[in-house]
């Protein structure tokens, strides 16, 4: 009888362990570091999301708290902001900049960020290498007039590449092919929203028609092998917070304490990375914003250019993680594939009745009008054109 009873409780005890471990987020990793024991050498200063200038009694290129760091004002920007996101009072860093107006920020203007014992070194002018002046943003001569609106979108909307972050990609691009970076692949970083088959796998394994957008078949000749990849990186239910817990990497293709993304980078060695997360991080907005930029940190360092994509639904109770996703990519001065602007043009966003995962569209006939009315079908065309736009830009393809 007491045995009989012992093992009930056993049995209770274990399951209720086992529903902790699946419904239970997983302790947040640590943020990342440059540790040469476990990263690749840091990058150049160039692809840092704040401009790094070294102090004259240190090396160049070193990463030590005694720098110079200047931030590079994106549109939208204003000194109580930019104050805030390094806990300044205003005032100070009006007057580290000798701002009499601070009202007159430009674009493309550096500010230095004071810092305890560190004074300013006299800051790039606007328009040199360091703070380019954006250029109006313009899609390849190449494209047919009626491929640069989507639904009435239009495509520099979705393909989000301002001038600072083609420079910006073009510097992680060019360290990553020092570290020996594959300008043939790239990889998948996401949840079941971009799993296979639905997501760009066709242009490997299937017949298509891009119709009107057949400008794109280069670009997918350039990266024959990587459509029908899913890869180490892409699990259903995927969290931004379970991204670098090894427990859910694939234990048959990577190596022990390894975690999926590093695993990707190993296996495929790709120069750039789709991002597809969000659906599954609900309520833990802040969670998700700190994951999010040491996965784009993580990819920097490692020299691979992190192209982040909103999504279409709202499963997190209104539209929380999209702006997040974007301003991540701003601060960072990455891409924006914005799906969630093609999405909003789309029947019921593109979306299936469960809200989160898109319409099929097994056709992959883009001369069918239903090619622009389907979710996977809009999302799979401007992948490509994000795709194409990074390769002809930034990799020097075309």
């Amino acid at each position: 009888m007491h045995r009989g009873m012992l093992l009930i409780t056993i049995t209770i005890i274990a399951s209720l362990a086992l529903l902790l471990f699946i419904h239970e987020p997983t302790a947040a990793p640590e943020p990342l570091s440059a540790s040469a024991d476990t990263l690749a050498p840091p990058p150049p200063a160039a692809v840092l999301t704040t401009a790094v200038l070294p102090s004259p009694t240190v090396a160049a290129g070193a990463l030590v708290p005694d720098q110079r760091l200047y931030y590079i004002v994106k549109p939208g920007d204003n000194l109580y902001r930019i104050a805030r996101l390094y806990d300044l009072p205003v005032e100070t860093l009006a007057a580290a900049n000798n701002l009499s107006d601070p009202s007159q920020l430009q674009v493309g203007q550096g500010l230095f960020i004071p810092a305890a014992g560190v004074t300013p070194a006299t800051p790039a002018p606007l328009g040199s290498p360091l703070y380019p002046t954006p250029r109006p943003l313009a899609l390849e001569p190449t494209i047919p007039p009626a491929a640069m609106m989507i639904n009435g979108v239009p495509v520099e909307a979705i393909v989000y590449l301002p001038s600072e972050v083609i420079e910006n990609a073009r510097a992680i691009f060019a360290y990553g092919q020092t570290l020996g970076r594959n300008p043939r692949a790239f990889s998948k970083l996401g949840d079941s929203t971009i799993e296979n088959p639905h997501f760009l796998a066709r242009f490997d394994e299937g017949a298509y028609n891009l119709g009107e957008y057949a400008y794109l078949q280069p670009v997918i000749d350039h990266f024959r092998g990587s459509f029908g990849r899913q890869g180490e990186a892409v699990h259903r239910g995927l969290h931004a917070w379970t991204v670098f817990a090894p427990l859910w990497a694939n234990r048959a293709a990577c190596a022990l304490g390894e975690h999926m993304l590093a695993c990707e980078f190993r296996l495929h060695n790709p120069s750039l990375v789709f991002i597809r997360l969000g659906s599954n991080d609900a309520g833990i907005p802040k969670v998700f914003d700190e994951r999010v930029r040491e996965i784009v940190q993580y990819c920097i360092v490692q020299g691979v250019i992190p192209v982040i994509s909103t999504k279409a639904d709202r499963f997190e109770r209104g539209d929380v993680n999209n702006p997040l996703l974007r301003q991540i990519a701003a601060d960072f001065r990455v891409p924006v594939w914005d799906f969630d602007a093609a999405a909003g043009a789309l029947p019921g966003r593109g979306l299936q009745p469960d809200g989160v995962h898109l319409t099929t569209f097994f056709a992959h006939d883009y001369t069918l009008l239903d090619a622009l009315q389907r979710g996977h079908g809009v999302s799979n065309l401007t992948a490509l054109m994000m795709l194409d736009r990074l390769w002809r830009e930034v990799m020097g393809g075309g």
